[in-house]
């Protein structure tokens, strides 16, 4: 039964030459998929520069508004510094005043200290 077996199998899987129209066909598929791959690669690879470009610009926008943000946080930032410095001389120089004014008021009531 082995033989027999074999021999079939042989027989079942034996090359079958498929002739010449076949491989005429096959090669004038492959030419018509390269000639159609050719005219649609450029349409296929256009969207793909257009989105590089738009995403350079956003890029670009996001970087550019970061930067104007931060710009206007640091002059807050300045204002109010500045503000708190003025507001700290005026109390500085109050408190100056008041000192001075206490040592001085001091001194002329009691003259023989």
């Amino acid at each position: 039964m082995s033989n027999d077996f074999d021999d079939e199998l042989r027989r079942a899987l034996k090359s079958v030459d498929p002739g010449e129209e076949f491989a005429r066909r096959v090669v004038a598929q492959i030419a018509n998929d390269a000639a159609r791959s050719r005219r649609s690669r450029p349409l296929r690879y256009q969207w793909l520069s257009a989105a590089a470009a738009a995403s350079v610009v956003l890029g670009f926008l996001i970087t550019h508004d970061r930067q104007a943000r931060r710009e206007q946080q640091g002059l807050a930032a300045r204002n109010q510094l500045l503000q708190a410095l003025r507001v700290t001389g005026e109390k500085l120089e109050l408190a100056y005043r008041v000192v001075n004014d206490e040592t001085q008021s001091t001194t002329s009531n009691n003259p023989g200290a």
